[in-house]
């Protein structure tokens, strides 16, 4: 296990633990792996544990149906075992009960905007600061995955050279009651249910993201769980040239439903402070793409290929549209019409003309 639970950053930019000992400098090298130990983990030259993947995360308050939630969601981060280096960042109420709880990493400390809410920049120079691995995910805290994300994270590392974005839809269940991951299984008859009595929601909503560490650097400071700022990292990517690829039917990411009660209200997270200040840094929404506009899709047998059908084609004419829809948001918002909905009976007309 690693040797250091609660991070900060010292004035010098190097992480430490409370003692002020050294941990992570900012955006170290990839680091050499040997083989597997017999628990699954990996060791350096040194013979030091060293993980696949860092998966880190800034959870809203533990209150309410959010404490659940979350809950179930680590709970699954957790049990994917030594290969997944769990880090929490923020220190939201109950935030350092759960990590102390679930044996994961803690960074209290993250920049915020005034509402305090943690901002993308810092949020994820801390996370890909922290870890060993060559691999980073960061995802909202109510997403469950399962034994799935590494194989298909391993397969995009293999199939890429250099640089890479991973992203996916997620799976949205109404979930009343704490995940058991103590069965044999549990992640398949999870996702099972999820796809039974769940729905899969269109690709506009970017829940979780996979790449390479130190990939990113010197990002706008959006605030995170407000409109936007996912939409502009699939921005951001394409127009450095790096492929994004669409791993929805390779990874069930499991959302779990909720409210907006986190953040006031529906209104206030969509047109408060924080929202219109993401508006500021994306300008307009030329700046602005999501899971379908993927340049490669990894399918269920891990196999990559160009990203090719109706979900890319319609993604393509939902881009055509921004400035309209961008001017008809607030309306479309009073009268429960929002480009999700748009999307989805766009999906509906394409399955229909298929038929005819």
């Amino acid at each position: 296990m690693h040797s250091y639970r609660s991070l900060r950053r010292r004035s010098d930019g190097v992480w430490c633990d409370r003692t002020g000992a050294a941990g992570v400098s900012i955006l170290r090298s990839t680091v050499q792996f040997e083989t597997p130990t017999a628990d699954g983990s990996r060791t350096d030259a040194a013979g030091s544990h060293v993980s696949d993947l860092t998966l880190f995360a800034t959870p809203k308050p533990f209150r309410g149906q959010f404490d659940r939630i979350q809950r179930n969601a680590i709970r699954t981060w957790a049990a994917l075992g030594p290969p997944v280096d769990v880090v929490l960042i923020g220190d939201d109420a109950g935030t350092n009960e759960v990590c102390a709880a679930f044996d994961v990493r803690h960074v209290p400390k993250v920049d915020r905007s005034p509402k305090r809410v943690p901002l993308l920049s810092d949020l994820w120079s801390i996370g890909q600061a922290v870890g060993d691995a060559p691999t980073c995910v960061f995802s909202n805290a109510d997403i469950m995955f399962g034994h799935d994300l590494l194989p298909a994270l391993q397969a995009v590392r293999n199939a890429v050279e250099g640089p890479y974005l991973v992203v996916g839809q997620r799976w949205d269940l109404d979930l009343q009651e704490d995940v058991d991951v103590s069965a044999p299984g549990w992640d398949r008859a999870l996702q099972q249910r999820a796809k039974r009595d769940g729905r899969c929601n269109s690709p506009l909503w970017v829940d979780w993201f996979g790449f390479v560490r130190g990939q990113y650097v010197d990002l706008p400071p959006f605030v995170v769980g407000r409109p936007g700022y996912d939409h502009w990292i699939v921005w951001h990517t394409l127009t450095r040239g790096i492929p994004v690829i669409d791993a929805s039917d390779a990874v069930t990411a499991v959302h779990q439903h909720h409210d907006y009660s986190h953040g006031g209200s529906h209104h206030d997270v969509w047109f408060g402070e924080d929202a219109a200040t993401n508006r500021r840094l994306l300008g307009d929404r030329a700046h602005m793409r999501h899971i379908g506009h993927a340049t490669h899709r990894l399918d269920a047998n891990l196999e990559m290929s160009e990203a090719r059908g109706a979900k890319y084609v319609l993604s393509r004419a939902h881009s055509r549209l921004a400035p309209v829809l961008e001017r008809t948001m607030r309306v479309r918002h009073r009268l429960g019409i929002d480009a999700d909905h748009l999307q989805a009976l766009a999906s509906v007309v394409q399955r229909n003309d298929t038929r005819v």
